[in-house]
């Protein structure tokens, strides 16, 4: 199982649930800043699938600060590693990279199931194959969609390949997002993601000092 990557933590403390009033968006310039203080534990929200006007609400994507990556993980997965989702889920990290036409979410760690039977999702600091190893702490994107809707490059390839493999987690190579896309599988439905290792994103001067400034629209939370 994905999730044997790291150690079981305690499933209490401070929920983030922003998007079951303000949707969380899909992008790198839109992402969901989470800016609560201090550590986050839970991640709450829904996806709504397409509404009878045709738009869409098949991912939430959130900003987040990890800072301590060695110990990271996030789950719906359930169990001692927490979390939940009423639908067929994947999660995704990505770092944040601020260029010359803007923010930019670079593909690194993704999983669709923690294992075999299970409906939910793990992601933990490493790729199962070794390749990377999440170590340094700073800005980072989580996302959750439901699995039919992929992350995709540039090229209009997938970021990270087909992810039917349970209990991989899969590495992305850095890869740039460009658009999120469905097969006709919508998923939609509540979700609890359960973290370790994060805390909001800090107060609006120290985001200054790495351009992230634009990406704080939600409101401070306590």
């Amino acid at each position: 199982m994905a999730a044997s990557l790291v150690a079981s933590a305690a499933l209490a403390g401070p929920s983030w649930d922003l998007d079951n009033t303000s949707d969380a968006k899909q992008s790198a310039q839109d992402a969901q800043a989470v800016t609560t203080s201090g550590s986050v534990l839970d991640i709450s929200g829904s996806l709504g699938g397409y509404s009878l006007l045709g738009s869409a609400d098949l991912v939430d994507m959130y900003l987040v600060y990890i800072n301590a990556p060695m110990t990271f993980y996030m789950s719906t997965a359930g169990g001692q590693f927490g979390g939940s989702a009423n639908f067929d889920s994947q999660l995704f990290l990505f770092s944040a990279q601020d260029t010359p036409t803007g923010m930019s979410a670079g593909a690194l760690l993704a999983n669709h199931l923690a294992a075999a039977g299970s409906s939910g999702s793990f992601v933990g600091s490493a790729s199962s194959d070794g390749s990377y190893r999440l170590e340094n702490a700073g800005f980072y994107y989580l996302a959750i969609s439901g699995f039919g809707t992929n992350p995709y490059a540039s090229n209009n390839e997938l970021l990270w390949g087909a992810l039917t493999d349970p209990g991989i987690v899969a590495y992305g190579q850095g890869r740039e997002l460009a658009n999120w896309q469905n097969n006709g599988n919508v998923q939609a439905g509540a979700y609890t993601i359960h973290l370790n290792g994060v805390t909001g994103v800090p107060a609006p001067g120290a985001c200054a000092l790495l351009g992230l400034c634009g990406l704080l629209r939600s409101r401070r939370r306590n």
